[in-house]
C-alpha cells in the first residue's frame, strides 16, 4: 500500500481558514503532575469548551443507516505494513461487536458506524459529513502531540450548541506498533483513543487510577496498573454524563 501525498496529511484538507483545531493528550505521554485531592479527580472535560464529538448529545439514526447525530467514521493505513481492510475490521470489531463495547453507550447516543471505504477514497464534500477518522501509521512526527511515539487525538471544527463548544471532528492517530498486533493490547489503544474522542481525560495526577480504559496500566509511570482495555462502568457512565450535558465535575 502506497502512502498518500503529504498534502492530504489531515486534519488541515477538511478546514476552511476560519476553524480552530484542537488537540488533546496522547497515550503514553508525558502527563503534568497536580496535587489535586481525589474528591475533585474529573474523567471528563468541563466548562465552555469541551473535548469531545458534537453528536454525542443526539441520536436519530435507524437500525439501518446512520443519522446526522450518530458517530460515523472511516479507516486509513498510512503504512505498508498494516492492510487497511484487516485494520477496519478489527477496529469495528473492538468499537461494536465484542460483549464490551462503546457502541450502544448513553442510550444509544454513542451509535457508532463504519464508513464503507477508507477516508482518502472519499470527496472532500463528503468526508466531510464523518465524524471521526482512525489514521494508522509507523509515525507522526508531523501531528506535534504524538510525535514518533505516542498514539493521540485531534479535534478540529470548533462548533456552540447553546451550551458549550464541542467539535464537530476527531482524529486519532494510532502508532503502527501500538496496534499491529491485532490482539487485547491493540483493542486497549483503540478503546483508550477512541475514550477521547467521546470525551474522556487521562489521569491528572499520580494515582488518579480510576477503573477505566483511560486510566489503566499504560499510564504505569502515574500509578495506574489497571490492565482493562475495554470500556468499564465508569467510562460508560462519564460519557454519559457527557452526553447528558451533566458532566460538571
Amino acid at each position: 500500500m502506497s502512502l498518500p501525498p503529504q498534502a492530504e496529511v489531515p486534519p488541515r484538507h477538511r478546514r476552511t481558514p476560519g476553524w480552530i483545531g484542537l488537540g488533546w493528550v496522547a497515550v503514553l505521554s508525558v502527563v503534568a503532575w497536580h496535587h489535586i485531592p481525589r474528591a475533585h479527580a474529573n474523567h471528563t472535560h468541563t466548562g465552555g469548551t469541551q473535548l469531545h464529538i458534537a453528536t454525542i448529545h443526539g441520536n436519530n439514526g435507524t437500525s439501518t443507516s446512520p443519522g446526522d447525530q450518530d458517530e460515523q467514521y472511516c479507516v486509513q493505513s498510512r503504512t505498508a505494513s498494516i492492510d487497511g481492510t484487516r485494520m477496519a475490521n478489527f477496529i469495528e470489531e473492538t468499537l461494536v461487536k465484542l460483549s464490551t463495547i462503546w457502541d450502544g453507550t448513553a442510550n444509544w447516543r454513542v451509535d457508532l458506524w463504519r464508513a464503507s471505504k477508507f477516508c482518502f477514497d472519499y470527496d472532500s464534500a463528503t468526508r466531510a459529513t464523518i465524524e471521526y477518522e482512525y489514521h494508522i501509521k509507523d509515525d507522526w512526527y508531523e501531528v506535534s502531540l504524538c510525535g514518533s511515539y505516542y498514539s493521540c487525538v485531534v479535534f478540529d471544527n470548533a462548533v456552540y450548541d447553546g451550551y458549550h463548544t464541542h467539535y464537530k471532528w476527531g482524529y486519532s492517530y494510532l502508532q503502527t506498533e501500538h496496534v499491529n498486533s491485532y490482539d487485547t493490547r491493540a483493542r486497549k489503544f483503540i478503546n483508550h483513543e477512541t475514550g477521547h474522542i467521546l470525551g474522556l481525560k487521562d489521569p491528572d495526577y499520580y494515582g488518579h487510577c480510576l477503573n477505566s480504559v483511560m486510566h489503566n496500566d499504560l499510564y504505569s509511570s502515574m500509578g495506574c496498573t489497571d490492565p482493562v482495555w475495554y470500556p468499564t462502568a465508569n467510562d460508560k457512565n462519564s460519557v454519559t454524563r457527557i452526553a447528558d450535558r451533566a458532566n460538571t465535575w
